[in-house]
């Protein structure tokens, strides 16, 4: 009866005004008695339902193939069973072949749409939707490079998908979202902007973080007088929807004065677009892909942002928890690492001090939790913790790890959660927990790359210190045995060390935890050393001259001679990484004889060396691994042998040294030769 009332005063208003401009009198077709939110029953939204329902083919489609996914968004967030509307579920499942398989967004949109379906979407027809978004995931962004969708559609599908927002993957892409903000607060248009918003706030971004404030800010200036917002040159309805989802997920009112120019909101200018059929036009007067719009502004109309439904199991977890974790934990104290290991864990009983109480109450958490990892490395590690339960709060801290009190944060992954530790449930997207010790409530860690792992003595190579969001971190101290360097301004170090063994390499800095130790192995150097031709010499068909040079300067051929150790094997000679020749047995000596002209090269030279030098690596690979303490139960850590087992692969698997100089090469008829 309330329907039925409602469009007769939209008539009698109608005629009463029909001198008015158009868009006002669509704007009061809108149950007026109605304040937004609108809900699933009210009119403007069953009439554009209706619309949609009557667009809808035979085979379940409604636009095509992309408009039929966010049609089936637009009908879940109006609380509508989707299988009553036709085979949309079917046309959606049997189609997966129109999704380009490079494309991130389209199985980022196709995600989306199966968890609005109430579908599994990591078993949709037999196909692991979130895992194929994953496959995106370089370790940084999702996807291509230069397509911010790719990372704010990848971060609202994953999460729609049961991922926890406080993985490692949604955690790193949302602080790669925030590096891209521009100085004016957005991210391009109203579009990528009002995406932006809803994907960082529902990966776990505070709406009253400076970044958000920054974004609103920008999205206000791009309002135009009827309320709406612009892009492509006009306010339109697909801006305009984004905008408001944006602006609720924040937490404010788009019919607020805030939000209103000249009196109108954006939700009057949405309004204002809808048709007597109950579709929406792209902009006033002027309908463009009128499904496409109504898909988007029915949930910005109910206030539903996106993802409109998340996803979960029929034991009520989401899809992405493990029963069990398996990863490691490092322990960074005030002056040292106290632990650093493998552990495994599933549910957890822990003790805490109850602060309400008073007293020593044990908790149970039935998932595997960064608490429960905590727990697990002190029964191994055999160092004691101590923690303190907030019930009103739901949460523990971290008072004590090894008696060194207070000032505990942990990352995973090197993302800082906005969760504490027992209500973080690890995945198994996650890899590592760094709990740290920092005399400060803004908590920054150290992280370090080796440009090699194995080098020779004496020769250079570079410590690269970033901060947790990969970030160059100047003034930084590489530590490696007693020496210290200083990293510059580009994060880097050059180190350089004199005595063969193996060596732990770690970064500290005021402020910040320390970084992982990172094992390199030296090798004694000079197993093959060039020795003709020699520096700053000129030479003219392989005879030395006494003119001196500050270059080496070649006219004619010369014959490079090498000097090398007994155990070298075979001696091969490159130019400019081009392999020219190998010699197998000593004196190892190759001539040079192309054409060039003044041209300068590179001459390196490559000696393999026999077992002997194995097994002095084997024998500096055990001294190291004997310098780390086991834990109580006689087990070293895990990471500890993997990262020397993978080192003395590499040299085994090489076995060489090497020697190159640079040259100056002029010879215009090779084979010229003067005995």
């Amino acid at each position: 009866m309330k329907k039925i009332s409602a469009i007769v005063i939209v008539i009698i208003v109608g005629l009463m005004l029909t001198n008015l401009p158009a868009h006002v009198f669509t704007i009061v077709s809108a149950d007026s008695g109605e304040s937004y939110p609108y809900q699933p029953t009210s009119d403007v939204i069953i009439r554009a339902l209706g619309y949609l329902r009557n667009r809808q083919a035979i085979d379940g489609s409604i636009g095509g193939f992309s408009i039929s996914a966010w049609a089936a968004m637009a009908i879940s967030a109006a609380e509508e069973d989707l299988y009553t509307w036709g085979d949309l579920v079917g046309y959606l499942r049997e189609n997966v072949d129109l999704l380009d398989d490079n494309i991130a967004t389209d199985w980022e949109r196709q995600t989306l749409a199966i968890v609005a379906c109430n579908e599994n979407p990591r078993d949709f027809d037999g196909i692991d939707y979130v895992a194929k978004i994953e496959s995106f995931y370089d370790g940084v962004q999702i996807g291509d490079h230069a397509n911010l969708y790719d990372n704010v559609f990848g971060i609202l599908a994953l999460i729609a998908g049961g991922v926890n927002k406080d993985s490692s993957m949604i955690q790193t892409v949302r602080a790669y979202i925030k590096e891209k903000q521009n100085g004016n607060g957005g991210w391009g248009d109203v579009d990528s902007t009002a995406t932006a918003i809803m994907a960082l706030i529902a990966g776990g971004e505070n709406p009253s973080s400076e970044c958000i404030k920054k974004a609103l800010s920008f999205l206000k200036t791009t309002q135009t007088g009827n309320g709406g917002f612009q892009s492509w040159g006009t306010a339109n309805a697909a801006s305009t929807a984004w905008a408001v989802d944006a602006i609720v997920v924040a937490g404010e009112d788009p019919t607020s004065n805030e939000w209103k120019n000249d009196g109108e909101s954006p939700v009057d200018f949405l309004l204002g677009l809808q048709q007597e059929n109950g579709c929406f036009n792209w902009i006033v007067g002027q309908t463009i892909n009128p499904e496409w719009m109504t898909s988007y502004v029915i949930p910005a109309l109910l206030g539903t942002p996106y993802p409109v439904k998340i996803y979960e199991s029929d034991d009520g977890n989401n899809g992405s928890h493990a029963s069990s974790w398996n990863g490691n934990i490092r322990i960074e104290g005030k002056t040292s690492t106290l632990w650093n290991g493998e552990v495994t864990v599933s549910n957890s009983t822990i003790t805490a001090l109850n602060s309400s109480s008073g007293e020593m109450e044990q908790y149970y958490i039935p998932y595997p939790s960064v608490v429960g990892a905590l727990d697990e490395a002190s029964h191994q590690g055999g160092f004691s913790y101590a923690l303190i339960y907030y019930p009103s709060w739901h949460a523990f801290y971290v008072k004590t790890i090894a008696n060194e009190s207070d000032w505990w944060h942990y990352w995973v992954d090197y993302n800082l959660p906005m969760v504490d530790a027992g209500s973080y449930q690890l995945t198994d997207n996650d890899t590592e927990v760094l709990f740290g010790y920092l005399e400060n409530w803004t908590a920054y860690a150290l992280r370090i790359t080796l440009s090699t792992t194995i080098v020779n003595e004496s020769e250079k190579f570079t410590v690269s210190v970033f901060n947790e969001t990969l970030a160059p971190v100047e003034d930084a101290e590489v530590h490696v045995d007693s020496l210290v360097y200083m990293t510059d301004k580009n994060g880097t170090a050059t180190i350089m060390i004199n005595t063969p063994g193996y060596y732990d390499i770690y970064a500290e800095k005021n402020g910040y935890v320390r970084s992982e130790k990172k094992p390199i192995l030296v090798n004694a150097k000079n197993s093959v050393q060039i020795i003709k031709p020699v520096n700053n010499t000129f030479y003219i068909l392989n005879t030395k001259t006494n003119i001196q040079i500050q270059k080496i300067l070649i006219i004619g051929h010369i014959d490079i001679e090498v000097k090398t150790s007994d155990d070298v094997e075979k001696v091969e000679f490159y130019v400019d990484g081009t392999l020219k020749y190998t010699d197998i047995k000593p004196p190892f000596t190759w001539r040079l004889d192309e054409r060039a002209f003044f041209k300068k090269e590179t001459l390196r030279v490559v000696a393999y060396n026999s077992n002997d030098n194995a097994i002095r690596n084997i024998q500096n690979m055990i001294k190291y691994i004997d310098s780390y303490p086991e834990n109580q139960n006689g087990k070293l850590s895990e990471r500890v042998l993997q990262s020397a087992l993978k080192i003395l692969e590499t040299t085994l698997n090489r076995q060489s040294d090497f020697d190159e100089k640079e040259i100056i090469v002029f010879d215009l008829f090779p084979g010229i030769h003067i005995h």
